[in-house]
């Protein structure tokens, strides 16, 4: 699993009323734009957002919640491995997962309401 911390801008928060607003304003963005990075996205609520890739669907999701009263956000990219997965399987899926991280940080690079990128580890 990986978080990525940023922050939405103020134009954006005086957009929108609260951090409700901010998450469900990053998984539409994401839900409608991660197609341009091969991703396809599946049902979603709230602020989740699933995807899949080449037709097969993937145990990954992005969700974006407030962590702090600071402006900042955290993205969160989950994978949920099968426990029987064998190690192929989970290779590729670990590959898909880095696949995913750089088409979200660079989807939500490309809007100035969003900025201070920072990866976190787990």
């Amino acid at each position: 699993m990986r978080k990525l911390k940023f922050v939405a801008n103020r134009e954006i928060k005086n957009q929108l009323k609260d951090f409700s607003e901010v998450q469900t304003y990053v998984a539409d963005l994401l839900a409608h734009e991660l197609v341009n990075h091969g991703f396809e996205t599946l049902s979603q609520s709230g602020a989740q957002v699933a995807v899949s890739v080449d037709d097969h669907a993937l145990p990954l999701s992005v969700s974006c919640e407030s962590r702090s009263e600071d402006g900042h956000l955290v993205c969160e990219i989950s994978s949920y491995p099968d426990e029987n997965q064998d190690w192929l399987d989970r290779i590729t899926e670990q590959s898909l997962l880095n696949q995913l991280a750089q088409a979200v940080e660079s989807t939500l690079k490309d809007h100035e309401s969003l900025s201070e990128f920072e990866w976190k580890n787990p």
